[in-house]
This record gives structure tokens, sequence and C-alpha cells, in this order.
């Protein structure tokens, strides 16, 4: 299967690996990207303790380890998004996916030093929009998705989308083989991403009772918390202790936002997850984790995917 995406990128195949902050590193980068999917790292927001520096190091690193084209993700709330694009720019990074903010500012810079554009967006009308701007192609990205995400499901917000733009548009929120992929197809969509799925793969590094938590997790164990006091979109994680607490106090009649925010925050340290700390750390999850029964490498998600592709459209009833 060779989609529009596939020559614009270099990829075999049209499957982006989310990035995700604190879990995508450049070993599962490599990993999606040697199988023939676009592996995306994730440098992180201001809660990511890296820099320009070690933002620099970790794409030559990359290269190292790969020769296929690889993207990097960027937070554009970030205090660092600024030396974070001149990095991507001086490192001619092939593709660049941007959330966690507006990237209108820096649009023009990246497709100057000639870097694809891909923001991820919610519905049409931001799409429309990014489509104006500049943007070579957009993920439409649904609720059911794990981390930072909005309120509508990838099959209502992906058909507004690809009916709306003319460029590409990548279909991310509840995918996880090769029927979800027929499915974005048939929408309209020129490929998928996918987060939770490569998360749970042997070639991401969180620890493995991470893993083994998310494995035995039901699909409405993946929670969004309230945006309440964050004014910002829900973050749709795992449910342990941690989101319990949180969802309790918030929903109580002495909450109070700087209490919840500073609660909120530490519960996204880096080292908790590190260290496994699975009722301490928010750890961000997708619905489709109640579909994943097993951890297989990245390479064999691939190939199995481009497989029930195949068999889905293959045994599609034809009217």
């Amino acid at each position: 299967m060779y989609t529009d995406i596939c020559s614009k990128i270099g990829i075999q195949y049209p499957i982006f690996q989310g990035a995700m902050t604190f879990v995508t590193d450049k070993n599962l980068v490599a990993a999606v990207s040697n199988a023939g999917g676009l592996g995306i790292f994730a440098p992180g927001d201001d809660s990511s303790k890296g820099d320009a520096a070690w933002l620099r190091e970790e794409i030559r690193a990359l290269r190292k380890m790969t020769d296929k084209p690889f993207g990097v993700n960027l937070a554009m709330r970030s205090s660092k998004i600024a030396s974070f694009v001149d990095v991507i720019c001086e490192e001619n990074v092939r593709i660049i996916t941007s959330g966690g903010g507006d990237p209108t500012e820096h649009i023009a810079k990246l497709k100057e030093a000639g870097v694809l554009v891909c923001p991820v967006v919610p519905d049409a009308k931001t799409a429309l929009r990014m489509e104006k701007l500049g943007a070579d192609m957009v993920v439409c990205s649904g609720m059911e998705g794990g981390g930072f995400v909005g309120t509508v499901s990838t099959m209502v917000s992906l058909p507004q989308v690809t009916a709306a733009v003319k460029i590409p548009v990548i279909a991310a929120g509840g995918i996880y083989d090769g029927r979800g992929m027929a499915a974005a197809i048939a929408m309209g969509a020129s490929g998928v991403q996918m987060g939770t799925r490569f998360m749970l793969s042997t070639d991401c590094t969180i620890p493995e009772n991470v893993k083994t938590a998310m494995l035995a997790a039901k699909s409405k164990e993946a929670v969004a918390v309230d945006a309440m006091f964050r004014r910002g979109p829900h973050l749709r994680c795992l449910k342990t202790q941690i989101v319990t607490d949180l969802q309790n106090y918030e929903n109580g009649n002495d909450a109070q936002s700087a209490v919840y925010m500073e609660r909120f925050a530490a519960a996204r340290d880096e080292q908790l997850l590190r260290d496994g700390k699975v009722d301490e750390a928010l750890l961000p999850m997708g619905e489709v984790a109640g579909a994943i029964t097993e951890l297989r490498s990245a390479k064999e998600i691939i190939d199995s995917m481009m497989e029930e592709y195949k068999a889905a459209v293959s045994t599609m009833p034809q009217f």
C-alpha cells in the first residue's frame, strides 16, 4: 500500500508512530522507521528536561540508527520551541508534527528549510486554517487517543476533515490494526498514526510493569482527566490511584486551582514513569489498550497491519 504521503515523506508504509513525551525515545523511533513507517521523536514540553543541545545529539544519534526518514514532534507552548525549531532546520529533519499550541509563528521558517509541516488538529476548522498557512498535511486526532485529546471521536471528525482540505490527512485515535487503517482510508485518510499500539511494543523502553498494567486494562479504563482547572484539553490516561485522587479532588467543594495544578504537574514527572510508579504517575494511554493483548516488535506490528489491511479490503462487501 503506497499513498501520497509515502512518496512525499519517503516512507514505505503510511503509518506514523505517535509522539509521546517521556515514551518515544530514539530506540522506538528508529525501530518504526526501519520497519517502513515514520518514527517520530518527542522532545516534550517544559515538563521534559531536554534542551536544544540534547535534541541535536538525539537527532544525530538517530541518524546512526536508521537511514530512513523520521520526524520530530514540537510542543508549541514550550519555552524551548524557538531553539528546537532552529535545531530541526539546521539538522534537516524530514518532517515535524506539532501539538500543544499554535504552530503559525514557525511554519514559514520550517518550510523555508525544507521541513514538512504536519500539525495535529481536532476538527475541520483548524485543518483548513493550517492548510491556508502552508501545512503540508495534518493529523486528525480523535478523543479515543491517549495523551491530550479533544472531545469528538475519530469516526466523526475524520470524514469532516478529509472533506474540508486538499492536503493529505493522517487519522489518529482509536487505531491499532489493519482494520482500523482500512476504515480510515475509506473515510479519505492518506494514512494512520498510532501511539498506544507502539508504546505497547518490545521496542518501547518504558518499564515492563507499566506495559503489563496497560495490557491488563480495559478500554473504559483509559479515562480523560478533566480540564476544568487546567483550561485545556483533557488528558486520556490509564486509570490509576493518582487519576482517581485528581478526579475526587477536582469534584470536591473545596477544590482550588493552584493545588490541583501542583498535583497534576507532580504526577507528570518523568522520573515517576521511568521508575514504574504506576499509581503515582499520569500514564497517557488510548482506549485501544483494551484491544491489545501482547507486546510485539514495531516490525511485527507494521507487517501484521498491512496483512490485516489487505484482508479487510479484500473481504469488504461490494454493493
